[in-house]
C-alpha cells in the first residue's frame, strides 16, 4: 500500500510540468537543449522531495513468478516454430540457431525495411551459412564483413541480414504449384519501393499461364538448381502472390500485367531469426551484451493521463522499455540527469512490434505490427497486421500479449497483458492492461552501446 506523506501537490512544480509535456513535441533542433532545461527543472522534485508517498514495492512473488512463467511459454514456442518447417530442408549436419532482431533499415520493395541488425557481431556469426530463415520460409542472407552493402563493416560490428526485398539481393529461382496440378516457375527479386508488395515475379518459364492468374494467395517456394552453387535449398517459402492488373470488362477476361509476392512477415514484425551454423565442430559463443535493468522510480505526471516522470540511476536511452511489477508500461525518452519522460502503451501512438501468445498449446504465436487506436488506463484497442503464416481466414486467438523487438532498448517478450480478439475484425484486438497509481518501484532497460553496421 501507498501512504501519502503530502497531501497537496506544489503549485509552483505545474510549470515544470508544462515544460515536460512541451517537450514530447518539441523540434530535433531543440532536442539538446530541452533535453537539458526539461531535466534540470525535474530535479527539483526529484531532490527536494515534494513527490507525494514512497515508490510502492513489486509484485507479490507468485505473480512474478507467473509472469516468468508466461515469458518461458512464450520463449519455447518462438523457439519451436521459428525453426519448424525449415530443418528438413536444411542440409544435414546444420544446427539452427535463433537470434534476436534489434533495429530494421533501408527501404526496399514494397516501401519495406530491407535490412534487419541482430545482437551478434559478424566474428560471433562467421561460422553460420548466408541463409537466413523464419519457420519454414526463407527471409534473406547474412551479410559478411567487406563485402557488397557491408563494405564498410567490420567484424566486431553488429550482423546485418540483407532481406530479399533489397535491390542489391539476389534472385531467387522460384515455383508454385496449382491445386489442379501443373507447376510455374519463375524468378522472384525485390519489387519497387511503390509497389503493394515487397516481391515481383518475373522470368517465367510460361508467361501466357502467368497472365491469366486470377486469384491472390498462391504460395511461392524456392527451387534448387542443380549444379548451382550458392543457391538456397528447395522448398523455403518465399511469400503468396499477389496479382495486379486490369480487371474484367463485360464479356472479358482480366488480365494480369504483373504478380507480387507478399512475404509472410513484415519486417518491422520480427522479433527473431534463425541462422544455421555449418561447422558442427563449432560452438557459439554467447558473447552479446544482454540488456540491463537499471532501477527506477516513476511518478505520474498531474493531469496528463499516461504521462510519467522517470528517475533511474544512470542516463536513460531513447526508445528504452519501462516495465512495472514485471509488466511493460511504456517506452523512455530521456532527459538529462538520469530523468526521463515515459508515455504508457495505451497513450502511445507509435507502430509496435508486437506477439500474441495464443492460448491454446501447440499453436504457433503471432508476430504483429500494430498502433494503438483507442487507450485508457488498464485497456488499449490496438489496429494490427499479422504475419502470414497462418490464414487471414482463421482470425486472431485470444491469448497473451508480449512485445516484440522494438530497437535495442525494448527486447522482446515484455508483456503488455490479456488480449482478446474483436469478433468480426482480423485486424482489431482488444488488451486488457494493469492500472497502477502513485509513486512506484520500476526497472529501465538498456543494453550497452556497441559498435553496430554502417
Amino acid at each position: 500500500m501507498l501512504r501519502q506523506t503530502r497531501a497537496a501537490f506544489p503549485a509552483g512544480l505545474y510549470g515544470m510540468l508544462l515544460i515536460a509535456v512541451f517537450g514530447l513535441t518539441l523540434p530535433a533542433l531543440v532536442l539538446p537543449v530541452e533535453r537539458v532545461l526539461v531535466g534540470t527543472a525535474a530535479l527539483v522534485p526529484r531532490f527536494l522531495g515534494f513527490w507525494s508517498g514512497k515508490p510502492a514495492a513489486a509484485a507479490e512473488p507468485a505473480v512474478l513468478d507467473r509472469l516468468a512463467a508466461l515469458r518461458a511459454d512464450l520463449d519455447a514456442a518462438v523457439r519451436y516454430h521459428d525453426v519448424f518447417g525449415a530443418e528438413s530442408l536444411m542440409p544435414a549436419g546444420w544446427r539452427p540457431e535463433v537470434r534476436v532482431a534489434v533495429a530494421t533499415g533501408r527501404r526496399g520493395g514494397g516501401g519495406q525495411p530491407s535490412v534487419v541488425q541482430l545482437d551478434r557481431t559478424y566474428a560471433e556469426v562467421a561460422d553460420c551459412s548466408e541463409f537466413v530463415t523464419k519457420g519454414n520460409a526463407l527471409l534473406g542472407f547474412l551479410m559478411r564483413p567487406g563485402i557488397g552493402l557491408a563494405a564498410d563493416d567490420e567484424p566486431d560490428d553488429f550482423a546485418r541480414v540483407l532481406l530479399l526485398n533489397d535491390r542489391t539481393a539476389p534472385r531467387v529461382a522460384a515455383a508454385m504449384t496449382f491445386p489442379e496440378g501443373g507447376t510455374l516457375r519463375m524468378i522472384v527479386g525485390p519489387a519497387a519501393r511503390v509497389d503493394a508488395a515487397a516481391l515481383r515475379a518475373e522470368l517465367w518459364d510460361d508467361p501466357y499461364r502467368a497472365s491469366r492468374l486470377r486469384a491472390d494467395g498462391d504460395a511461392v517456394h524456392t527451387v534448387k538448381l542443380p549444379g548451382v552453387v550458392g543457391e538456397p535449398p528447395g522448398g523455403l517459402l518465399i511469400g503468396r502472390t499477389r496479382i495486379w492488373g486490369y480487371r474484367a470488362a463485360e464479356g472479358k477476361e482480366s488480365l494480369a500485367i504483373a504478380v507480387l509476392v507478399a512475404p509472410p512477415i513484415d519486417p518491422h514484425a520480427l522479433s527473431h531469426v534463425v541462422l544455421w551454423r555449418t561447422d558442427a565442430n563449432a560452438n557459439a559463443v554467447d558473447t552479446a551484451e544482454h540488456v540491463v535493468e537499471h532501477a527506477a522510480t516513476v511518478w505520474d505526471l498531474p493531469g496528463v493521463r499516461g504521462r510519467h516522470l522517470l528517475a533511474c540511476d544512470a542516463a536513460v536511452p531513447d526508445g528504452a522499455a519501462v516495465v512495472q511489477d514485471g509488466l511493460f508500461l511504456g517506452s523512455a525518452r530521456g532527459l538529462s540527469y538520469g530523468l526521463a519522460l515515459v508515455s504508457s502503451f495505451p497513450m502511445s501512438r507509435q507502430r509496435w512490434s508486437l506477439l500474441l501468445m495464443p492460448d491454446e498449446a501447440g499453436e504457433r504465436p503471432r508476430e504483429l505490427v500494430g498502433r494503438v487506436l483507442e487507450g485508457r488506463e488498464g485497456f488499449a484497442l490496438i489496429e494490427c497486421e499479422a504475419d502470414r503464416f497462418v490464414s487471414r481466414a482463421a482470425g486472431m486467438p485470444n491469448g497473451y500479449l508480449f512485445t516484440g523487438s522494438n530497437g535495442a532498448h525494448c527486447p522482446a517478450g515484455l508483456l503488455l497483458g490479456r488480449v482478446t480478439a474483436v469478433p468480426g475484425r482480423t485486424d482489431r484486438l482488444e488488451v486488457s492492461l494493469p492500472v497502477h497509481r502513485g509513486p512506484r518501484a520500476a526497472a529501465v532497460m538498456m543494453r550497452p552501446e556497441r559498435r553496430s553496421g554502417r
